[in-house]
Formats: structure tokens, sequence, C-alpha cells
């Protein structure tokens, strides 16, 4: 891990970003600052360049953090990694990573969104996050949102209040993307989140189409009218991911509310019969939740 706050122009932030690239871009990174440092106009030629230079090889695996950011490197290259060297040593402002995005084409916004989780979150993050949010383009909101913990650090910015980060969220539902790769995101769990999720759910399930699994876990966050029936039912669901994201749903329905022993029969019966130890697990968690302690063994 490479702690530190989000520095300056060849600050930690910066060196970090230099020491993930291979030994030959490091060496292609330096005259290429030469040449934007020169001459900023070369920035829309040079920028669509990078994956051909640089490759579009992951730079590592498993996470790390850079700066305020934490990433999991499995999922960012070294083209991405080079340009947000490029971008935060400049440095670029916000004009001309906007430009940089409205002429790309699709990946080298998908580059420009990989870069994002490098440099300093505001106004232009917000601005980028409200493209994205636009788009269904699944390219663009794995770049944006996915992987790295972006997405919980822009939260309370202005402009990306609870209803933008909402409708995000939403989207991700929509591309059925896994929640775990937006590091922190079920802290933005609310009761107008969940209704919307359950909305979804229901059309979805209307039409014999799957419903998004990472539903049940962050409804159980917040719960809404209609959430702790989803959530039960869920646990005699055939598809054990299903049943699992009940399982923890109801996990965190039981631990964020007062008492409820009224969750106690169902999660008493499905546990009876569940054979997937990691279903029995967190419904286990879950019984011992929603039992009274002069109840308890």
């Amino acid at each position: 891990m490479v702690p530190g706050p989000m520095s300056a122009p060849g600050g930690q932030t910066s060196a970090v970003l230099h020491s993930l690239l291979p030994p030959a871009v490091q060496a292609l990174a330096e005259p290429l600052r030469s040449v934007l440092a020169a001459d900023r106009k070369q920035l829309p030629v040079l920028f669509p360049s990078l994956p051909r230079r640089a490759g579009r090889e992951p730079i590592g695996s498993g996470r790390i953090q850079v700066g305020s950011a934490t990433i999991d490197r499995g999922a960012f290259r070294t083209c991405d990694v080079l340009a947000a060297w490029l971008l935060a040593t400049l440095p670029a402002d916000d004009r001309e990573h906007i430009d940089l995005y409205d002429h790309g084409d699709l990946e080298e916004r998908a580059m420009l969104l990989r870069a994002l989780h490098f440099l300093p979150v505001g106004p232009l993050t917000v601005r980028l996050y409200g493209e994205v949010q636009r788009t269904n383009v699944v390219l663009h909101l794995e770049a944006a949102l996915c992987d790295g913990d972006l997405f919980v650090r822009t939260l309370g910015q202005p402009g990306f209040d609870t209803t933008a980060a909402n409708k995000l969220l939403l989207k991700l539902a929509f591309l059925d993307l896994p929640l775990q790769r937006a590091f922190g995101a079920e802290r933005a769990a609310n009761p107008e989140l969940s209704r919307m999720l359950q909305d979804l759910a229901t059309e979805r399930e209307a039409a014999g189409r799957a419903v998004w699994r990472d539903t049940a876990r962050l409804c159980g966050r917040a719960p809404t009218a209609g959430t702790t029936a989803r959530l039960v039912g869920g646990l005699e669901h055939g598809d054990d991911h299903v049943r699992l994201a009940a399982a923890e749903g109801l996990l965190a329905l039981a631990l964020g509310s007062a008492q409820r022993p009224d969750l106690r029969p169902f999660v008493q019966e499905r546990l009876e019969r569940e054979t997937r130890p990691a279903i029995r697990a967190a419904l286990q968690r879950c019984l011992e939740a929603v039992t009274p302690p002069n109840h308890r063994c």
C-alpha cells in the first residue's frame, strides 16, 4: 500500500503512478511530457496514441492505494496509468479534459475515465459522471465507477448529491455490473434507491428477465415498502448467488434495526435446508442477529 494524499504535480501520487509503469514505458513518459509542456495543443493529438505507445497490458493484480485512490490494478492498463501521469504532471485543466472526452472515441473516453481515479475529485469528476450516467456504454461505466473507490470519494461534491448518486447506481444495476466492483458503494444505500431498485426488479421479473443480484444487498441496508418480503422470498430462489444476496440483505436489515424477531422463523427454516456453506454462514449470522438474547443458547 502506498499512502498519502493526492499530491501536486511532481509529488507522491505522480511518483507512484510512474513507478507502476514498466521500464520501457517509463522511458517514454518524460519525452512525452516535454512535448506537451512545450506545446499544449499537442495533447489531443498525442492522447489517442497512448494505447499504441504504452500498450494495454494490466499493471498488475490486487488492490493498491495511490494517493487518496484505491484501485484494483488488474483493471488498469499501462496506457491508463501513463495518461493519468501525463494529465497530473502537466497539469491539464478541466477544459482540456472535457475536450478530450468530447472528441474522444470509445477507447479514448475509457482511458480518460480510468485516469480520473487518480486526479483530484471535483467539478470535472461530477461533470464526467453526468456524461457516464447518460450512456449505456458498459466500458465507460466500468472505467468510471468500477474497480476503484472514485464513486464514494465523489459523494457529497457539489452537483453529486443523493439523487445523482442513485441514478448512477441504478445504471450499475441496469447493466448488471457487480456492486463489489464499486468499492464502498454500499455506503450510498438509501430508501429512495431501494424503491428504484425494487421497481426495476419488479419490471424485470414481469418480463421474465434476471434481477440484479445485488438488489437485496443494497435494499437490506435501507429498507422501504416491500423490502422484507422480497428478501425473505429470495431465500427460496434456485440461484445460489441470489440466495446468498438475500441472506446478506436480511443480515443488513437485522443489524440496522433495533429488533427483528419476526424474521427468525424464515431464517431458521431456510437454514435447516440450506446446503451451501457460504449461504449457511450468512444465515447463521442473521439468525444470531434476530434472536433475542434471552432465547440464545
